[in-house]
């Protein structure tokens, strides 16, 4: 089970936190998540990695390489957050988990469309993308990789909701791009659906 708590953030089985962020300081309550067993943060801005207001066994960020925790197969790959190598807002990591015969990737705050030789090596069921631009790609950009990895879920990621702080681009631009049935709410079952795209 995958619970959506905005922007980026995403809490897998209750216990694993990927970009958490503290709600306040971006314009979003605040998620109501207090106690998980792991914490992944994509990269080091504070939209991505309020860990310190939970409580929990291991905090990592900014990754690169594989390792494994408690039934979880992870591999990291870094990309620019920007389109100028990262020399504007440094590199973000993407993660890719496994579990429960899953595959989810989340592609923290990618900038730029990544190469083609790192894409091909990912086939994801469940994508989280960033949607809205400005400091991500955009949403033309977020529907073509959407073509390209053929996902079954797809989690549009750090858009602009009402109260959001953070002048981004609303999701209307991907969702108009991408031929996926859409649902609304906070849980996913990813192992039971095909061709959605899930948004709060």
């Amino acid at each position: 089970m995958i619970r959506l708590y905005g922007h980026s953030m995403l809490v897998v089985n209750g216990e694993l936190v990927i970009d958490p962020h503290d709600g306040g300081s971006i314009g979003l309550p605040p998620p109501e998540v207090e106690r998980v067993k792991y914490v992944l943060i994509t990269h080091d801005h504070y939209d991505h990695n309020a860990y310190q207001g939970l409580i929990s066994e291991e905090v990592k960020m900014s990754l690169e390489g594989e390792f494994a925790f408690d039934g979880y197969k992870v591999r990291a790959t870094k990309v620019n957050h920007d389109r100028e190598g990262g020399k504007r807002r440094g590199k973000t990591s993407m993660y890719e988990i496994k579990y429960e015969g899953i595959t989810l990737l989340h592609m923290g705050d990618v900038g730029e469309i990544p190469r083609e030789s790192i894409l091909k090596s990912f086939s994801p069921d469940v994508l989280a993308i960033p949607v809205g631009g400005l400091v991500t790609i955009d949403g033309k950009e977020a529907a073509e990789l959407v073509k390209i990895l053929n996902p079954d879920i797809v989690i549009p990621l750090h858009y602009w909701v009402k109260g959001l702080l953070l002048p981004l681009d609303p999701p209307d631009q991907f969702l108009y791009e991408i031929n996926y049935q859409q649902i609304k709410g906070k849980e996913i079952d990813e192992n039971n659906l095909k061709k959605y795209i899930f948004l709060l």
